[in-house]
């Protein structure tokens, strides 16, 4: 295939970025890549800027340029990013500079591919497409998601949808575990593919998938996937957790509480919340008990019984490994239930996943490589409150990946989150955000979200996002890929609703005559 030539690298030209004339009759947008030729080696680089120059072009001159023939001296000039050249399968940055009027090509979608083809031995699964190329897959190493993702963009940006695609190609792929926090009911019908031709949806075999729902949480309709209770026991969290949960005790308070938990896991028996309340509720029954101790008794009775309002703690809980099935999609599902007892079951959920893998590390059946998905991450990792969910999420996040548990968070706030927990995301994949404070926090968070990317966030149309960080060979704005299983969190279209509602009316008033 012949090279296309695009341009002419101009003066002032450095080994990271060089600006050149655009061909005449030739036009090139935003994030095109292209490449020059730099002592011997091919250099890809991507169009970051691009503007329309004219000499002639005046003020006063303005009105009389096609009649004076002006416009025939006018030429656009790109400003581009040098990403690099490839060497024995590795991208290499140069050292040199092009020479000024070396001849600048619109790079071919296969050498694109080359730079984006990925690296087997980091398992890469392909997300999208490049933005102006849609023959040319774009693919994040889930090796790289050690240094965990955070998925970022305003609301009905699309963040539910890229996670889902990216939860599709880690299960379709492998045979690890996806487990995800579920605030909104968005992955529960992922058991199921809808036929892009016919709008029917059936069932596929590729992976398995179980919503799990807390004791009492309302149900989904319409969900065929395989639907299980949620039990968590005291049995299965640590002492240190019970007690987060109840918010702050007093020294002595806590004393008593860890005494009358260790008392119970030395009987090795199971017990639940309503174990310990009626232990407590029998211990005030003794009138020779002294005052303060019974005030020390009943502060905790109170706020277990506050807690017991909120989060069922049954004493036979559901085991961790239930969740840590191979090619095996968990939903847990926290949907319709108020901020605080999605809040407490978050923090269980990764506490329990987190305690598994420190406990088991090395047993690949036990503690098997886990992806941990958690929506609403600014809400569960708040850096404005003190919750159990944003301590146990900054545990996991700092220690999590050295024992195979990588967090992707999900969030329309990222300035909401925890400036600590933020610090230890290392790869973005970010649509459109308006938001300056927020863009501010990406930027600020991140060593590789540099501002020029910073700049393209509000022009992002829906479905495009920026990939930035080890996961991606280079970064990257792409297309996100179509979802090949039923996304749950959309929109409803009120045009389709408001027929059907009409629909409605005209039969019942059929029947009435």
């Amino acid at each position: 295939m012949s090279r296309v030539k695009v341009g002419t690298v101009l003066d002032g030209a450095s080994p990271l970025h060089f600006s050149f004339k655009v061909e005449k009759g030739i036009s090139l947008p935003l994030h095109e890549y292209v490449t020059v030729e730099i002592e011997g080696r091919t250099v890809l680089a991507e169009i970051v800027d691009i503007g329309a120059k004219n000499p002639l072009a005046r003020e006063l001159l303005a009105g009389l340029a096609e009649e004076r023939g002006i416009e025939k001296f006018g030429y656009e000039v790109a400003s581009a990013e040098v990403l690099g050249y490839l060497e024995e399968g590795k991208i290499m940055r140069p050292k040199y500079a092009p020479k000024p009027n070396t001849a600048v090509f619109k790079a071919d979608a296969g050498t694109l591919q080359m730079f984006y083809r990925g690296d087997a031995e980091r398992l890469p699964v392909h997300v999208g497409t490049l933005l102006h190329r849609d023959d040319v897959n774009v693919p994040v190493h889930l090796q790289d998601l050690s240094f965990h993702l955070g998925i970022f963009a305003q609301t009905r940006g699309g963040k539910s949808y890229l996670a889902g695609v990216l939860i599709e190609g880690i299960l379709r792929n492998t045979s690890f575990p996806v487990v995800v926090i579920d605030i909104h009911g968005d992955y529960v019908m992922m058991d199921r593919v809808r036929d892009a031709e016919t709008g029917n949806e059936y069932t596929h075999d590729e992976f398995d998938v179980t919503v799990y729902y807390p004791p009492g949480a309302p149900r989904i309709s319409g969900v065929t996937a395989e639907e299980r209770e949620l039990k968590i026991s005291p049995k299965q969290m640590t002492n240190e957790a019970v007690m987060t949960l109840l918010g702050h005790l007093g020294e002595l308070q806590s004393i008593v509480l860890r005494e009358i938990l260790d008392g119970f896991r030395e009987e090795d028996r199971p017990f639940g919340l309503r174990d310990v309340i009626s232990e407590i509720e029998d211990r005030l029954e003794n009138e020779e008990l002294k005052s303060d101790e019974r005030r020390r008794l009943t502060s905790i009775l109170l706020r277990l019984k506050d807690v017991e309002e909120e989060v069922q703690l049954p004493a036979e809980g559901t085991p961790v490994q239930e969740f840590l099935r191979p090619k095996t999609l968990s939903v847990i599902c926290l949907r319709g239930l108020r901020s605080r007892i999605q809040d407490a079951y978050t923090g269980i959920v990764v506490d329990l996943l987190f305690r598994n893998q420190v406990r088991n590390f090395g047993d690949i059946v036990k503690a098997p490589p886990i992806f941990l998905f958690i929506e609403e991450a600014h809400r569960v990792a708040s850096a404005n409150r003190s919750t159990y969910a944003a301590k146990v999420i900054s545990t996991a996040i700092r220690e999590g990946a050295k024992f195979g548990l990588y967090l992707t968070l999900i969030s329309q706030r990222p300035r909401s989150i925890h400036p600590d927990t933020m610090a230890n995301i290392g790869n973005y994949a970010v649509l459109r955000i308006t938001n300056a404070q927020d863009q501010s926090m990406i930027e600020n968070a991140s060593e590789s979200f540099s501002h020029r990317f910073i700049e393209d966030l509000p022009a992002l149309n829906q479905g495009e996002a920026v990939l930035v960080g080890p996961f991606v060979p280079l970064p990257a704005i792409i297309k996100v890929s179509e979802r090949r299983t039923v996304h749950h969190g959309v929109t409803p279209n009120l045009l389709e609703m408001e027929e059907k509602i009409r629909e409605r009316v005209e039969e019942v008033r059929e029947e009435r005559w």
